[in-house]
């Protein structure tokens, strides 16, 4: 084995210095003698610093759009946020809907120190639904500021049971969706899954609150979410808790989000509230729950149970 010299030859001292002086007067911002890459570096500066402050002074200028995710309850939409959050650089807002009155009780207000929107309802029984999305289209507004420059990207998770499964009408007034998207550039998708397993969900949870608690009527009800939802990209969970890593990667895509493989380890560390069905850190199908066969009779007697299968394709 050669062995290497005590001495450096003084040619290569003499190469090694003349690279070192370079190199410094490089980061000296000084022209070395005869380089002719420095001085085409030199010309370049202006141009590259003019940019860099182009740059700044547009600052905030392409703030991220927004994303949001819309479904039912019951129908695993919970599993599949948790995963979306588990995406790198992705702040999920939980379950939102501003004009939501599933806590609104003015005979019992509740504490709610940090909920201005519950405040100004305490303050003000008939606030208006315009107060309300302008109160909480200014704090998305803040948010969304504030996560960009952050280098982070918002997912709004739409509390659709809200506005479709809670009191005896569905009420007719604006829905999240259409609060978003009509004055931020936003990235949307529908999550579903087959009726028979989501409503049998509700039941055993007690969450059948619509009336007349039918299983027809919760059909109707579910065509009315999807009229509000028209055009969206639409996934199944069926088809999401047998191929996760697929679907999820398509999800991401329609989100615009970049995707990790890693969520499948890291989802269940996320808790969020709607988290009412079966857990689990295995993502998988579950059987369905118990019934018995009246309710298969139902189901088949339903009109609005078939044109909603038709319509979802299960």
């Amino acid at each position: 084995m050669s062995q290497v010299p005590d001495i450096i030859p003084p040619s290569e001292l003499r190469s090694l210095s003349t690279v070192l002086d370079e190199a410094l007067s490089l980061l000296n911002g000084q022209e070395s003698p005869g380089s002719e890459q420095h001085a085409v570096a030199e010309a370049v500066q202006p141009s590259l610093f003019e940019q860099c402050i182009e740059l700044c002074r547009q600052g905030g200028q392409e703030l991220e759009p927004i994303r949001t995710i819309h479904h039912l309850s019951g129908t695993g939409g919970t599993l599949i946020t948790k995963c979306l959050a588990a995406m790198p650089n992705v702040m999920v807002l939980n379950e939102v809907d501003p004009l939501s009155t599933m806590q609104f009780k003015p005979e019992q207000p509740a504490f709610t120190p940090t909920d201005m929107l519950a405040l100004v309802r305490q303050g003000n029984h008939k606030a208006s639904d315009e107060l309300l999305i302008h109160l909480f289209l200014q704090n998305l507004e803040l948010l969304r500021k504030d996560l960009s420059s952050a280098g982070k990207r918002l997912l709004v998770r739409d509390h659709c049971h809200s506005h479709f499964l809670d009191g005896p009408l569905v009420r007719r007034r604006t829905s999240v969706l259409s609060m978003v998207a009509e004055h931020f550039a936003t990235h949307s998708i529908l999550t579903v899954r087959n009726p028979l397993d989501s409503y049998l969900s509700l039941v055993s949870i007690g969450w059948i609150k619509f009336q007349p608690p039918t299983f027809d009527e919760y059909c109707r009800r579910y065509m009315l979410f999807l009229d509000g939802h028209e055009g969206l990209p639409v996934f199944k969970y069926e088809t999401f808790v047998d191929e996760p890593a697929a679907t999820m990667e398509q999800m991401c895509a329609a989100l615009r989000l970049r995707y990790s493989a890693s969520f499948t380890e890291t989802f269940d560390v996320f808790r969020f509230s709607g988290d009412s069905g079966r857990s689990g850190v295995t993502i998988k199908r579950r059987p369905r729950r118990l019934h018995d066969d009246a309710f298969l009779d139902e189901a088949k007697a339903s009109v609005s149970y078939r044109l909603l299968v038709d319509r979802l394709a299960y």
